[in-house]
């Protein structure tokens, strides 16, 4: 994956813009994407690519993770990632930027 790529969906994992990323941010995350792994299994992914110790993933451990998670997920992520199209129309009408679209999305 390219580095302006790696950055972006970083981005889309860290919700509340900080710079890392927490189990619980990476939990929704991966949820949103119909991929749920359980909380404990979620901590030793972290604490496994975890360099500096501070219980999150920033953007320079965030490439381990991202790989380890294609290799279990790869396919199922793949066809999310297919429907690029859909995602573009998600983001004009998402305007908190919250990379979900509610009814206030729609009546703004």
């Amino acid at each position: 994956m390219q580095p302006t790529e790696l950055k972006r969906v970083f981005q889309m994992f860290d919700r509340n813009g900080d710079g890392r990323i927490s189990k619980e941010e990476l939990s929704h995350s991966l949820e949103n994407l119909g991929i749920f792994i359980p909380d404990q299994e979620l901590f030793n992914m972290i604490n496994k690519i975890d360099v500096d110790g501070d219980g999150c993933v920033d953007i320079d451990e965030f490439g381990e993770l991202y790989q380890s998670i294609m290799d279990e997920f790869g396919e199922l992520y793949q066809s999310i990632m297919d429907e690029r199209d859909c995602t573009r129309m998600i983001t004009k009408v998402d305007v908190d930027g919250d990379g979900m679209v509610n009814y206030k999305n729609f009546k703004g």
